[in-house]
């Protein structure tokens, strides 16, 4: 079940009705965030509700083991396992193959690799997780006694899947209290959901149409087309992502369940460390907080800084998914980030914009590429840019259409959706004829699902 699938419609319609009915009765309406989550989740693959069930299990115990541990000792004990089960499962389902593959081919010998399906989510609501018993090891949060609060958390059906990702000391207070629900939160709400189809069903689809056949058949396209293909998807996986997170926290201001921030206009940003505080903001905080700071963060010398930033920028690529061009994708940004410090010195705002701009780009050659050998070549292609040929001008006209309303929205209407006045009615209105007149109402499912 997707968010732009009918059958999420039904879901939503049969949700709703039943939410409201129980506004003043709390602990009944967390009963039914957690039922309809759950639910949720099973549409996808029933198969792994128990694995899900047995990490939101799993993480609750650990934190009321943490808390009521006395011993320093003990409580670093408890942490680490329960650390080590939520990895060795995420490494287990999401890595265990490729480990497996790469080991194969570095010694000569051969091991069986595993007929593994990946379960939808597990990065995330790993995070969630995870995040929870770290907080209560470092006395920054108490453990909950509600479990089907903390259970509510962990599996609240517009993140579960593709995020924010979030942290039990934010939401958490959001479950255990009494929620207010009004007309112009929901407005709010569902004009954050409009932009978010229309990101995602009008700019990431159409857009789709164009860069997927290309990516397939790189020796049968013109240079010209590799190259548009390669400016075209850092728009659509942005389009495709921040539509994704746009529902999810217009639905979470619906239920009166705010839920964080995830992007804020990226595509401005004027260097790399300013791109990874609007680009997957709960994704690059939470590896900041749980992973370079613990490392030493900066508070080691500057050898040291480089180093813990390389490290973590290579493990939120692998984060991304076992292969290794989001290896080489996380290892480039560490890069970008260490060569921007080295250089110390700041460029004119547009050129800097589109500096940072383009070298992004190349990095996600790297992301959207099926191997390496295939980055490799697409690289090659676009850099010697040979055979100009367009076949397709049409299409090509209707993308740069298309992503210019997308650009014109961030720079002059940027969170129009936050107030609820005459103008958001009128970009409302429009974005509503844009996805009549663009969406092939595919149902094609949000790239970040696989991660």
């Amino acid at each position: 079940m997707i968010f732009n699938s009918i059958n999420f419609l039904y879901f939503i319609l049969c949700f709703f009705p039943l939410y409201f009915l129980l506004s003043r009765q709390l602990r009944l309406q967390n009963y039914l965030i957690l039922v309809a989550s759950l639910f949720f989740y099973a549409c996808w693959d029933y198969r792994f509700l128990a694995l899900l069930l047995a990490n939101v299990c799993m993480d609750y115990y650990f934190g009321i083991a943490i808390y009521n541990a006395r011993d320093p000792k003990i409580k670093k004990r408890i942490l680490t396992v329960a650390v080590i089960m939520n990895i060795g499962i995420l490494f287990f389902f999401k890595y265990y193959n490729f480990f497996i593959q790469s080991f194969n081919e570095l010694t000569h010998i051969h091991l069986n690799s595993l007929n593994i399906l990946l379960p939808i989510g597990i990065s995330f609501y790993t995070f969630h997780s995870l995040s929870y018993t770290i907080d209560i090891y470092n006395d920054k949060l108490a453990p909950t006694k509600d479990f089907v609060a903390y259970a509510s958390f962990v599996t609240f059906f517009p993140q579960l899947v593709a995020g924010p990702i979030s942290r039990a000391k934010d939401m958490l207070p959001k479950l255990t209290s009494e929620r207010k629900i009004d007309a112009d939160r929901m407005t709010s709400g569902l004009s954050q959901i409009t932009f978010g189809f229309f990101k995602k069903m009008v700019v990431a689809d159409t857009i789709a149409t164009f860069v997927d056949p290309v990516y397939n058949n790189l020796h049968m396209v013109s240079d010209l087309s590799i190259l548009l293909a390669v400016i075209f998807y850092s728009f659509q996986i942005y389009c495709d992502f921040s539509g994704y997170t746009d529902i999810a926290l217009g639905l979470g201001k619906i239920f009166g369940i705010e839920l964080k921030v995830n992007f804020n206009r990226p595509y401005f940003s004027k260097n790399f460390s300013e791109f990874w505080e609007r680009w997957h903001i709960s994704l690059s905080s939470w590896l900041r907080d749980y992973l370079y700071i613990p490392l030493g963060g900066n508070r080691k010398g500057t050898g040291r800084t480089y180093l813990n930033l390389f490290i973590t920028m290579l493990l939120g690529g692998l984060w991304h998914g076992a292969s290794y061009n989001f290896i080489i994708w996380g290892a480039l940004h560490g890069t970008y980030l260490i060569i921007q410090r080295l250089l110390k010195f700041k460029l004119p705002g547009l050129l800097a914009i589109c500096i940072t701009f383009g070298l992004t780009t190349l990095t996600w050659i790297f992301f959207r590429a099926q191997t390496l050998h295939d980055a490799m070549y697409i690289l090659q292609r676009i850099f010697m840019l040979h055979n100009k040929q367009l076949t397709s001008v049409f299409t090509v006209m209707k993308l740069f259409y298309l992503t210019g309303i997308l650009l014109a929205m961030d720079l002059l209407f940027v969170n129009y959706f936050d107030k609820v006045d005459r103008k958001a009615v009128i970009i409302n209105v429009l974005l509503l004829v844009h996805i009549l007149l663009f969406s092939t109402f595919a149902g094609n499912s949000f790239i970040y699902f696989q991660f």
